[in-house]
């Protein structure tokens, strides 16, 4: 896309609580809000209004949409994460800051509503972006799907899943001994136990106003039987808190760290299940099992017979025969594109979970699973 095919927006093209008419991008060509989304804010809609930029109208007068893939939208997410955490680090400022998270809540909830099993498979097999940015937008990730599920409004989806894109902030400062460290010393431990507190007040200090944002990051380490921190209080079942913490939970598991390795299968939800009622809310940790199953999307398995596949999408109706695709076979051979299988045949029933980083090899390959779709 050149600055050419971009003109500005006009004012009734993003209204209050009305459907966008357009793609909206910024000056770059980058997507900051798919057509359709609704914009609940009125602060919002002036910024999108005074720098928002849509693709300029044909000859005969139609604008021509450029709709790429979840995949592919969620992985330049992760580059934008990715900066901004780096800006964050190194002590620089960054200007509109509530709003530029904002932004990025929406593209997460616009990917998850129109297909989150393909955003859920790119931040588990992303081998790309550091674990600090991998593991804010999975908990983003499973964040907009159970908000949808228990029926937040859209302006509060939108400040659980800047809260879920921020949660760790507090925390920014020891990332690289969590991510490299084999364990941590007791000062860093208590930075850690302490990190919701501090990241309310690096919110606060970035300009983040909204209550809801500010809550959920401030309890996303508290459980509903208070044994959490920092301040060990019993979270209400049906809060911002117990949704993120669940959601949280769920990231940590999918995703390695040097110190213990990633769970796979059927595994996770064994361990949420362990702990609901105590740390989780029971009905939570359940919307998690429906909606991602004991195989999410994403997940690399070896066959009955041999082969290997990769999970493109969980079917709540038979969570042990999820959709497949084909991607190596013949002693590991790859494939030259994945295919399609019924996980319903015998020969084709999942055997057991495999680590990802086993099909590396063929990565571009296992993408093309979801990087044709909606092209």
């Amino acid at each position: 896309m050149t600055a050419a095919q971009l003109v500005r927006v006009d004012p009734h093209d993003v209204q209050v609580g009305l459907p966008t008419r357009v793609d909206i991008f910024d000056e770059e060509g980058q997507l900051l809000l798919g057509r359709g989304s609704t914009v609940c804010r009125e602060d919002s809609v002036e910024r999108l209004q005074e720098a928002g930029f849509k693709l300029a109208a044909t000859p005969q007068g139609r604008s021509p949409r450029r709709i790429e893939p979840v995949f592919q939208r969620m992985a330049a997410l992760a580059d934008t994460v990715t900066q901004m955490e780096s800006t964050l680090a190194a002590g620089q400022g960054l200007p509109s800051f509530p709003f530029k998270v904002q932004r990025l809540a929406q593209t997460v909830i616009g990917c998850c509503d129109e297909d989150f099993n393909a955003a859920l498979a790119q931040a588990y097999l992303d081998h790309h972006h550091p674990y600090s940015v991998l593991h804010h937008v999975l908990v983003a990730i499973v964040v907009s799907v159970l908000s949808r599920l228990r029926g937040w409004s859209d302006a509060d989806r939108v400040s659980l899943s800047a809260a879920a894109l921020s949660h760790d902030i507090g925390a920014l400062a020891l990332r690289q001994a969590l991510g490299q460290a084999a364990s941590l010393d007791e000062e860093q431990r208590q930075v850690v136990r302490e990190h919701p507190d501090q990241g309310v007040r690096m919110l606060g200090a970035l300009g983040v106003r909204d209550a809801l944002w500010l809550q959920a990051v401030q309890d996303h380490h508290e459980h509903i039987d208070g044994s959490g921190y920092p301040r060990g209080i019993f979270l209400g079942r049906h809060t911002a808190g117990a949704l993120m913490a669940v959601a949280d939970g769920f990231a940590a598991m999918v995703r390695p760290r040097p110190y213990r390795d990633r769970k796979l299968g059927m595994a996770i939800l064994d361990d949420l299940r362990l702990h609901a009622g105590t740390w989780y809310d029971p009905s939570q940790v359940e919307a998690v099992a429906t909606s991602f199953g004991p195989c999410h999307a994403g997940s690399i398995v070896r066959l009955a017979n041999g082969d290997m596949a990769v999970v493109t999408r969980h079917l709540p109706d038979r969570p042990g025969q999820p959709e497949l695709m084909l991607i190596a076979a013949n002693g590991d051979q790859p494939m030259e594109k994945p295919c399609a299988i019924d996980s319903t045949d015998p020969d084709c029933a999942i055997a057991s979970a495999l680590h990802p980083e086993i099909s590396l090899r063929f990565r571009s390959m296992v993408n093309k699973s979801w990087g044709s779709q909606g092209a």
